[in-house]
């Protein structure tokens, strides 16, 4: 008998649903968190700015979720927090070139501490769960020190 945790085959069980809604939730929490000083501090238009920081980090982790149901053995790679920090900063950089020429104003100190609290929280969140799907090396395999 499996645990929930795990499939048949020892692999553990992805839910991307779950961790869509978590990373949704972490950066709902940065929003709620940040809205009312960005507000108090820079009027209507810091909240746009703290929006767009959210989105731009929201985006590219739901594109990381994507990218392990179509490449499962990316989710298995140790290199796959790798690859999802670099995706996640080309699509931010990318967002951020984009919304200069478009909305330059937005473009304050208050957006910038805003996209870097929203960066490092959205990180953080899909890194827990590519490390979750990370198996460990059985201790009968490991290399005596």
């Amino acid at each position: 008998m499996t645990s929930p945790n795990q499939s048949p085959d020892q692999q553990p069980v992805r839910w991307p649903v779950r961790q869509l809604l978590g990373l949704s939730g972490v950066l709902a929490v940065v929003w709620i968190v940040l809205a009312v000083p960005i507000v108090i501090y820079s009027g209507s238009a810091g909240l746009e700015g703290l929006s767009w920081a959210v989105i731009l980090c929201l985006v590219p982790g739901c594109l990381v979720v994507g990218l392990q149901e179509i490449v499962p053995s990316m989710s298995a790679a140790p290199h796959a927090v790798m690859l999802a920090t670099v995706v996640r900063m080309l699509f931010v950089t990318g967002g951020v070139v984009l919304l200069r020429a478009i909305r330059p104003e937005l473009l304050t100190m208050e957006f910038v501490a805003c996209l870097v609290i929203s960066y490092l929280a959205a990180l953080a969140a899909e890194s827990y769960y590519l490390l979750r799907l990370v198996s460990p090396v059985p201790e009968s395999t490991q290399e005596p020190n």
